[in-house]
């Protein structure tokens, strides 16, 4: 392995080579955010100090995949949620964000366990498993993969709003999202459509745009004559930007077309009107999955097998849909 020098360390964070050493050495004269940034890199890069440094302290480590702007909130609220409960416990918590798997195996070899966030690829999976540290995902997991996880209850989520935009006189209804790649959101437009299947003169229009962005899929939709009365939005982000470009094309919300979003994220309401949409209990859910985590560390009753938590979300009915009358 290639030896890693401060100087490297230093170079990857922009600070100097000497906030670098007292961090690492424990030494006053760098902040307490310098020094877990300066130790989480360290670990990263497999700096063996650092690791010396880590061993000293009982630590789980979050690792991040991707800086992702869509979901910066609920992460950070994750985040939040762990180290709250991790604290209570004597735990220290690392933060990392790094996609990069030899990275992943330097952090994991001097961790008591690991949470992972976001979409990862196989190559950092293999490497913790191969490391036998307890693990906790925060998302989506592939089908049968053994670990722990923990979720909201998104197919369960998409049915509420269903029922709901069903019980206002809705009946044919758009989700708006812009790729098939990401699990939770099609959980979402299944249990939309589950909501809907039993429902005479219900239906679904999947509105998944690309390059011309969601007011070119809107129009060519507008130009069929194949028109929905409400859009549910794979995320509140997307339906802020939906309730934009609405406005941008002269239709009112609600008045001419209701939008739900998801997350009720900081933007749902700094819109207007502020949007409908379903609350995700992101500190919860960083909450149980350290409380995973630590009984995988430490329990000794029996063990159960790989478990799948979903924490319910809830349904926040703001001014951003109608009621149709007859």
């Amino acid at each position: 392995m290639k030896k890693i020098t401060l100087q490297e360390i230093a170079d990857q964070l922009a600070i100097s080579k000497f906030a670098v050493s007292r961090a690492l050495a424990g030494k006053d004269g760098v902040s307490e955010e310098t020094r877990t940034r300066v130790t989480a890199k360290a670990l990263e890069l497999g700096y063996l100090r650092a690791v010396d440094v880590a061993a000293t302290r009982p630590a789980i480590h979050i690792i991040f995949n991707d800086h992702d702007p869509v979901n910066s909130e609920l992460w950070m609220q994750m985040q939040n949620g762990i180290q709250r409960e991790a604290a209570e416990s004597g735990y220290q918590v690392q933060i990392h964000w790094t996609a990069v798997a030899t990275s992943v195996e330097n952090i994991a070899r001097v961790s008591a366990g690991v949470v992972l966030v976001g979409q990862h690829d196989t190559a950092t999976l293999q490497v913790l498993k191969a490391a036998g540290k307890p693990v906790v995902r925060l998302g989506w997991v592939l089908p049968l993969e053994e670990v722990d996880q923990v979720t909201g209850a998104d197919h369960e989520a998409g049915n509420a709003i269903g029922q709901y935009l069903l019980e206002r006189g809705h009946r044919r209804i758009g989700f708006v999202h812009g790729s098939r790649v990401l699990r939770g959101r099609m959980e979402r437009l299944f249990g939309l459509r589950e909501a809907l299947i039993n429902q005479d003169g219900a239906s679904v229009i999947e509105i998944q745009f690309g390059g011309d962005g969601f007011a070119g899929a809107f129009l060519d939709l507008k130009i069929e004559g194949d028109m929905p009365t409400a859009l549910f939005c794979a995320h509140d982000a997307l339906g802020v930007h939906v309730v934009s470009e609405l406005h941008r094309m002269g239709l009112r919300v609600p008045e001419d077309i209701s939008v739900v979003g998801y997350g009720d994220f900081a933007a749902a309401t700094q819109i207007s009107p502020p949007l409908t949409t379903v609350r995700l209990p992101g500190g919860d859910m960083g909450i149980a999955a350290f409380r995973l985590l630590l009984d995988r560390m430490h329990g000794t009753r029996y063990r159960l097998p790989p478990q799948r938590v979903m924490l319910v979300p809830k349904l926040v009915e703001r001014a951003s849909v109608k009621t149709l009358t007859d």
